[in-house]
């Protein structure tokens, strides 16, 4: 197994991050425009959470090739013991603050099942791509994705720049999506 650049590496769990952050908003768009009965739309949406999708796991795949399975995956139980659980507490409690005890109630929920996820990485003893999956949000659009395949091409790894190079034409694309479909909100 040969050791990808600290540049490469980097930037494909941001991409990583953002393309499994875009699959979930896109799939949730669609599936209010599914409720609202414009289907055509949903139907756009849709298909776009899907190539984010295709994107997430091509680059997964191409981490655990070079970094191990679980070598990636010791950081996702990490991440859910540190930082999941922690923001969902304080957002928890800014909401009772601010008076949303529904809100208090359905998050502190979800930080018991965050901490139950971690449990399970943990157990799994596992714990590394889940710290980088959580960072902030990070743009990932084109210039991103050609960095990063500037960075693969420059330390030696084309197939990762070729891959990458072409998630970049089909962000356009998904960009041109949002683009159409964001003042049906």
């Amino acid at each position: 197994m040969s050791v990808l650049g600290k540049n490469t590496e980097a930037g494909l769990k941001e991409l990583l991050t953002a393309n499994a952050e875009d699959h979930m908003r896109l799939n949730a768009a669609s599936n209010y425009f599914e409720k609202i009965g414009d289907l055509e739309t949903a139907r756009e949406l849709k298909d776009k959470a899907n190539v984010e999708l295709g994107h997430f796991n091509a680059i997964f795949a191409t981490l655990v090739k070079y970094e191990g399975l679980k070598g990636l995956v010791n950081d996702m139980a990490k991440e859910e013991t540190e930082q999941h659980v922690s923001e969902y507490t304080n957002v928890a409690n800014a909401a009772k603050a601010e008076g949303h005890d529904d809100i208090e109630a359905m998050l502190c929920a979800f930080s018991e099942q965050e901490k139950g996820i971690a449990e399970t990485l943990n157990r799994a003893g596992m714990k590394k791509i889940i710290s980088d999956m959580a960072k902030e949000e990070t743009e990932q659009h084109v210039s991103e994705y050609t960095n990063v395949a500037n960075a693969a091409k420059a330390e030696g790894h084309d197939d990762i720049e070729a891959m990458l190079c072409a998630f970049s034409e089909q962000e356009k694309g998904i960009a041109e999506t949002l683009k159409r479909t964001r003042n049906a909100f």
